[in-house]
Formats: structure tokens, sequence, C-alpha cells
């Protein structure tokens, strides 16, 4: 029923209060105050004077949609939490938390990533790779002299990209070739010890988690601050005060406008 004393404003009219006192009773008076201050020289926002003949109206239909969305949600069935049977007995699961790595796991010895090149240059670093490591640095320079004009030999030169693998490679052909004195001990060691084996790959699989939990716990921030910025401003405007209040007040009046 119409409410005596208040006026009601023509359709055309309404339509703009209606849907801008929806916004005002969800979002609260700071917003209104946002919204009559962009919208001073806008005429069609003048109901939002206290002198304007629909103010009134305006008013009203703010508190109205305040309290149906109140009853809405009186009236919102509540779903029943199903009650877990109890067991006989509880037996307390202890868990441990894994310890946070510190510090990275060494390198792998025998480890070198094959740069992407012809099956004939990578022969051709590998077997080089294989004679320095047989016949020391010597060799490895009188070939350098000796082949110098040859582009097959370029990766020799200490500013070619693949100049690391092959230095990569001799230190590794080398160990196997000419191995150091105590690498007998430490096998003999790790085959009386399997326990410190697992130790260590526990180790090095604890820090490739702990690794990658830090890496997605960035995307997650990353992502959350990408998610925040492209959340409709009705949903933000209750939590941020004033700045959501001016950025959603201008996209509702840009909505009204369309």
């Amino acid at each position: 029923m119409p409410t005596i004393g208040v006026i009601y404003p023509p359709p055309e009219v309404r339509n703009i209060v209606d849907k801008t006192a929806g916004f005002v009773a969800r979002n609260g008076p700071e917003f209104e105050s946002r919204i009559r201050q962009n919208e001073i020289n806008n005429p069609k926002f003048n109901f939002l004077n206290p002198g304007d003949p629909y103010h009134a109206y305006f008013q009203q239909k703010v508190v109205d949609i305040k309290e149906q969305d109140g009853r809405a949600q009186e009236l919102a069935p509540v779903t029943p939490v199903p009650q877990k049977p109890k067991p006989l007995m509880q037996t307390p699961v202890i868990i441990t938390e894994p310890p946070v790595p510190k510090e990275p796991p060494p390198e792998f010895e025998f480890l070198a990533d094959p740069p992407t090149i012809s099956a004939l240059d990578l022969n051709v670093v590998k077997l080089t790779a294989q004679f320095v490591a047989r016949n020391g640095r010597q060799f490895l320079t009188n070939l350098m002299n000796r082949e110098q004009r040859n582009y097959q030999f370029d990766f020799l030169r200490p500013q070619h990209s693949l100049f690391n693998y092959f230095t990569k490679l001799v230190e590794q052909y080398t160990k196997v070739l000419i191995p150091p004195s105590d690498v007998k001990e430490k096998l003999q060691k790790d085959a009386y010890n399997p326990k410190e084996i697992l130790d260590r790959v526990m180790y090095r699989v604890e820090w490739i988690r702990h690794q990658e939990r830090e890496k997605k716990k960035l995307e997650d921030e990353k992502e959350k601050e990408r998610g925040w910025f492209s959340l409709p401003l009705n949903t933000a405007a209750p939590h941020h005060g004033l700045l959501w209040a001016s950025l959603q007040a201008y996209n509702v009046t840009q909505t009204l406008w369309q």
C-alpha cells in the first residue's frame, strides 16, 4: 500500500530511484554520500537531496529493501549438520610434520642436460670431453690450436654457448676415468648403511616439495590479487570504506545510465 505523505515519482524516475535505493540499502549511507557527491550536477539524482519531493520515497524504499533482505535471511532454511557416529575407542594418531629443509641438497654429480643440437654435434662434444678427461689439459690446448678454424670445435671457446656443457662433461668423465681416492670408502659406507641413502633421498624429496609449496604460495597470492581487482564492486564496497564506495558509486551511475 502507498505510504501516506510520500510522493511517488513517475515510472521513468522510479526505476533509477529503486535501483539506487537497493545499492544504498546493501552498502550503507557512505555509498549514498558518494553518489550524491559524484552526481551533484546530474538532475536524475536530485532525489538524493533532502529538499527534493521524491527524497521521502527514496528513504522509504531503502528501509523497505533492508526489511525484505532481513526477512529473507530469517526464512532461509537451515540445513542440519549430520552427526558422525562416535567410534567405541579412539586411538590418537600423531602426525609428524617433516622438517622444512633449510639448505638445498647437493647437486647430482653425473647429471648434465644435453643442449638442443644435432646428434653429430653432440657426439663431437662428448667424444672431445672424453679425450680431454683421459689425456689432460695439454691435449685440450693442442686441440684448440689445431682446430681453431674448424667451426665444429667452436665449443672449446669460453664465450661459446656450449662451453659450460662441455666443461661439465669433462669433470664427470674425469671422475669416472680417474676416480678420487676416497670414492671406494664412500661407496662401502653407503653399502653398509642404506638408511643414510634413504635419508638423503627423503631430504631431496622434501626440498623439492618445499620449493613447490613456496612457488604455489606465491602464485596463489598473485592470483588472489588479480581476483580481488576483478570482483564486482558491489561485493567489495562494504569492506573497504570510502575508496570502494567511490568506485562502486561510479559503477552504479554508469549502470543506471545504460
